[in-house]
Order: C-alpha cells, then structure tokens, then sequence
C-alpha cells in the first residue's frame, strides 16, 4: 500500500512538473489522443528500460537468459529455439536468467536485481535530459512522459509484495538477509539452471540442498536426491529417495514417480514395485525417462537383450553432445543401465566359458 501511495504521489508531482514547465516555455498541452499515445510509450518505455537492466546485468555475468515475457505472452527456451505461449496476462514485464555456476550467486543475484532500477534511473535522466533541453513542444511532451515512466522504475527498490510477485527491493531485501529465504531463492533455481546451462545436479551447493531436504516438501527431498546421486553418493541418494517414496501421495508427481522406479529397479532390488511406480507415473511423463525406468526393470528382471533395447531407444532422443546438465546426468543413468547389460553379457560368457 506504502509503494503504491508513493509512486501515486510521483507520478502526479512529476507530471505537475511537467506542465509547468512547459507552460514556461509557451508550449501549449498536445490534445488528449496525442496525450494518452504518451502514456502509452511512456509504459512501454518503463518495461524495456528495466527489464533490459535486469538483462545486461545478467549478460555481463554470463547469465543465461531462459524466459521472459510482458502482457499475456511469454518467449522460452526450447532446445536451441525460442517459443511463445499465451499465458494469464502479467500487468508487467518479466525476465527469468540462470546463472552459469552457483559459485558467487548471492553477490551476482544481487547485481541483476539492481540492473532493472539503475537502468531505469540511467534512461530516465537521458529521457528527462532531452525533454528539457528541447525547443520542440512534440519533443518535449513526448521525452517528457518517457522519462517520467523510466523512473517509475528506480521506485521499484521499495519492498512489496503482491501474492507470489516481489518488487526488486523485496527481492533484494531477501538476498540480503540470507539463511532460509536465500535457500528458498535457491530452491527455485537449480533445477531450471540444469535444464538450460550445463550446470549438473551435483554442481549444486551441496549445504542449501541438505538444509532444504531436512523438511518434508517432497520436492525439496527430490532435489537432494538428484545431487546426492549425481555426485556419486550412493547411500545418501538411496536415504533421500526412501524419504520420498513414503512421502508421495497416491498421485505424484510424474517426474518422482518415474525417478522412483528407477531407483527402485537399479538400487532397491524390488521390481515389482518399480512397475507399480511407473504406472503411477502416468502417460504425461517424459518418454526418455519412462524408457530409463524400463530398461532399468528389464536389467533387474535378467532381461539384458531388452534392457539395452529400451537404453538405446532412449539415447537416441538425445542431442549429442548433451545440451545441458540435466540431460547429461539422465545420459549417465542409461550409460549405466548398459554398464549392467554389458556385465551381465560377461558374466553370461564367463559361465559358459567354465561350464565348456
């Protein structure tokens, strides 16, 4: 309500400013169409200033910008490619960057926080600058309302929240404090920069992810899960997942029904139970992950020719070289489920060898 009230009380004395001044110079006010097409560019020059801010600074920090979007559309990443989507309409702009290493995030998220409102600040003095030292009425109206709307940006440093939406100083205020909110910032972060930078799981910072996992979110104990595994942690891995599966409810989510198969079929030893997770996990599942989890029950079921089958089909969905962590580390499970196929093809020879 206080940021709201502020930015009211700004944009009315600015724009009081404005007529003065230009009635000062003889200008005589543009006609109410002309006026409201102002406004409207004014807006527009609000969003781009800022949001670029937020993307420079990311830039310049080797951020990987995966998703941005104003109004109802929005532009992602898909592979190589850019998308759209029409989504709820959002009265605002927004730009989503992944980092390309969590090794300095807090300082760097910080930074790409105050790019948005010096942006601002920096195109609404440039803006204010030309307004006042034109002799052109147009130009001046015009400039005028484009820097009044630039630095409505720089206001943004006030904390508010509205539902799940922070401004830049709430955000920036969470950065700051550290402790739990840092770990939450975190929490919404490293799976997305796996599945677009080539981030693994197990570069994820290891006390956040742990801290995380002590709860009960079921999501929270499948991020630990991942690392534990990707860093080759076995024990820790099989803990977590166990936490999970007591955890999930009679319809999971796909993508910890279909990890608990898999585990359940290459480390558990219960592939009974592992058929019954993959059903759980629905149609809606990636095909990829559904082929791993099958492959892993077919190695499990001494069903080697079909388990390699399964394997391949799976890695032939797949960019060579990977394109990002995430698809790396699902590479390395498959790769592993033909490790067993390959040893127990030996073993096989082995006996046979013996029995001659």
């Amino acid at each position: 309500m206080i940021a709201n009230i502020v930015v009211c009380l700004y944009v009315m004395a600015a724009n009081a400013f404005l007529r003065q001044a230009g009635a000062a110079r003889g200008f005589e006010p543009p006609s109410l169409e002309i006026t409201v097409a102002f406004w409207v560019a004014g807006i527009l020059a609000y969003l781009i200033a800022h949001e670029a801010g937020h993307r420079i600074a990311g830039a310049a920090l080797g951020w990987r910008c995966v998703r941005f979007g104003f109004g109802p559309v929005e532009f992602f990443r898909e592979g190589v490619s850019w998308r759209t989507q029409r989504v709820k309409t959002l009265w605002g702009a927004f730009v989503r960057q992944m980092p390309p290493s969590f090794a300095h995030y807090r300082q760097e998220k910080a930074v790409t926080i105050l790019g948005g409102p010096m942006s601002s600040l920096v195109f609404g003095l440039v803006f204010a600058a030309i307004a006042l030292t034109s002799a052109n009425p147009v130009v001046f109206a015009l400039f005028g309302k484009l820097g009044l709307c630039a630095l409505v940006g720089v206001l943004e440093l006030i904390p508010r929240k509205h539902g799940r939406i922070g401004s830049d100083g709430y955000r920036l205020r969470q950065v700051f404090r550290g402790g739990q909110v840092m770990d939450e910032l975190l929490r919404d972060t490293v799976g997305e920069a796996s599945n677009f930078t080539a981030l693994r799981h197990r570069d994820w910072p290891h006390a956040p992810i742990v801290r995380l996992a002590a709860g009960d979110d079921p999501y929270n104990i499948y991020l630990a899960y991942l690392h534990t595994l990707d860093s080759g942690n076995l024990e820790a891995a099989s803990e977590y997942m166990r936490r999970l599966i007591a955890r999930l409810p009679e319809k999971p989510d796909s993508h910890f029904a279909i990890e608990a198969a898999y585990w359940l079929a290459t480390y558990g030893g219960n592939t009974e139970l592992a058929r019954k997770w993959i059903e759980r996990a629905g149609p809606d599942v990636e095909r990829t992950m559904r082929l791993r989890a099958e492959a892993a029950v077919a190695l499990a079921d001494g069903q080697p020719d079909r388990a390699e089958s399964l394997a391949k089909e799976a890695l032939a969905q797949f960019r060579t070289p990977a394109a990002c962590g995430s698809e790396e580390y699902d590479l390395d499970r498959l790769n592993y489920v033909l490790q067993g196929v390959a040893a127990s093809g030996a073993a096989f020879a082995d006996m046979a060898t013996t029995r001659r």
